[in-house]
């Protein structure tokens, strides 16, 4: 059974799925595609070209597929596609441009907000109040808690977490826009809270930024890294837990190959 209110605006030249709940004052353009067994909250907005998978929710006030600024001044704009994986959850508030790619299971906080031609793996999550500036790219199972930014031209490998008020920037000397370029993490790199990482910096596999860190020059994989300019201060496999008598960062490492058997 389809529930629809009355209200709502989807356009006939949407493509729906079945057993699905939009809710009033959603907004559905031409050209859309809509999974089976979604939930549209109210006043959602879900733009042309967007394909958004099987058994998502959509929470209240949510944009999705925002158009680029050439729709302005274009008269033969065209939006690019936006694709959003099934069993994905966008929460009330979020806004995702044009060109985006979201893999299975992708989740939001609230008012979150993703630019244009952003690509995720399976698996992600992007936390509240937190904001992509366009052009990044996330390998699988990432987390990006609350309030943290990444900019242009960032790339992430698999399972890299960033803890709130972390930070990446693309401009050697801001607000110069020549030679941008985001810095390069590799998998299961975590970001402690705070940290700001410089442009054309790579950070090695499974490495640990400590909280408040500034990380301004290429980090070696399985360290950890603290202080302003960040340093090695020790290798990761040398942390114990001071709870329990083990290596601190298993707990994490067990935790993620849980969620994803």
């Amino acid at each position: 059974m389809q529930n629809t209110e009355q209200v709502s605006r989807i356009s006939s030249r949407a493509k729906l799925g079945k057993n699905l709940r939009i809710h009033e004052d959603v907004i559905i353009r031409d050209g859309a595609e809509i999974g089976d067994n979604c939930i549209i909250e109210p006043g959602a907005i879900i733009y042309e070209n967007v394909k958004l998978g099987a058994n998502c929710f959509v929470g209240a006030q949510c944009i999705l597929g925002e158009r680029l600024p050439g729709y302005r001044t274009d008269p033969d704009y065209k939006n690019p596609e936006t694709v959003i994986g099934e069993h994905s959850t966008i929460r009330s508030g979020t806004i995702i441009y044009a060109d985006c790619k979201f893999g299975r299971g992708f989740q939001t906080g609230h008012r979150a907000c993703i630019r244009e031609k952003s690509i995720f793996g399976e698996g992600c999550s992007f936390g509240t109040m937190s904001q992509s500036d366009g052009q990044i790219n996330v390998g699988d199972n990432c987390r990006f808690h609350n309030n943290v930014f990444i900019a242009t031209y960032t790339t992430t490998e698999d399972n890299v977490h960033f803890y709130p008020m972390s930070c990446t920037v693309d401009s050697l000397h801001p607000p110069c826009q020549k030679g941008r370029e985001g810095p390069y993490l590799e998998s299961g790199v975590i970001v402690g809270a705070k940290v700001l990482i410089l442009p054309r910096v790579r950070v090695g596999r499974e490495a640990v930024i400590a909280g408040a860190s500034v990380v301004t020059h290429d980090v070696k994989p399985g360290v950890v890294m603290a202080g302003v300019p960040a340093k090695a201060v020790k290798n990761k496999a040398d942390v114990r837990c001071h709870l329990e008598d083990r290596p601190a960062y298993e707990v994490a490492v067990e935790s993620l190959k849980k969620s994803e058997s």
